[in-house]
């Protein structure tokens, strides 16, 4: 038991953190708008088109994140009457893990050009939250695929940082995240719902 409970303790630890860092976020953020709003008399500021372009980056992570999360859902359908479907989630278990590395390379990209630049800005603040997230989510997948031993046990949490890390970028990327879950949620549900009907017409 207790060396079930040693796995979760970097989780534990991470996730403190990470509510630090929103917590800190949430104090921040009103102040900082009211002192760029003094400073520039009220006047907005227009990100430069470097900023729009890096920002894809951060999108771009978010998509990868959700197809790798998507296998969560379609390792249900390994099983399913169509074929092509069942092909498909062949097919994101292999590249599961690809696509978390992606997400993680890209938000380093996106992470980082903001550091650099805009190293105040509040979002900073839970974008780190996100990033040490998926760091420490793609740490347990890397200790997932080489240690049968624990395989139950880091399975369960990998899972966990999975759900941390969307609740982090549902405070980070705000709408688009929203967008990705919603586009996730109608396509296992049409699935779902064509299987059935097809169950049924059988």
């Amino acid at each position: 038991m207790k060396n079930k409970f040693r796995e979760y303790i970097p989780i534990i630890i991470v996730g403190l953190i990470c509510i630090a860092l929103i917590a800190f976020y949430l104090y921040y953020e009103p102040l900082y708008h009211q002192l760029e709003h003094e400073k520039f008399n009220g006047i907005r500021q227009d990100d430069d088109g470097a900023g729009e372009f890096f920002k894809l980056f951060g999108n771009g992570a978010i998509i990868a994140g959700t197809l790798s999360f998507s296998w969560y859902l379609l390792k249900k359908k390994l099983k399913s009457p169509f074929e092509y479907v069942k092909i498909a989630a062949k097919k994101v278990f292999s590249f599961h893990t690809y696509f978390g590395w992606t997400a993680l390379a890209l938000v380093v990209i996106h992470g980082g050009y903001y550091l650099i630049t805009d190293f105040k800005k509040p979002d900073n603040l839970t974008g780190a939250a996100a990033f040490l997230l998926l760091l420490f989510l793609a740490a347990y997948g890397y200790l997932l695929k080489r240690n049968k031993k624990r395989k139950k046990t880091l399975r369960s949490a990998h899972f966990i940082l999975s759900i941390m890390w969307i609740a982090a970028l549902l405070v980070h990327g705000g709408g688009f995240v929203i967008g990705c879950g919603v586009a996730l949620a109608v396509l296992f549900v049409g699935i779902t719902w064509l299987e059935r009907r097809s169950t049924v017409a059988a």
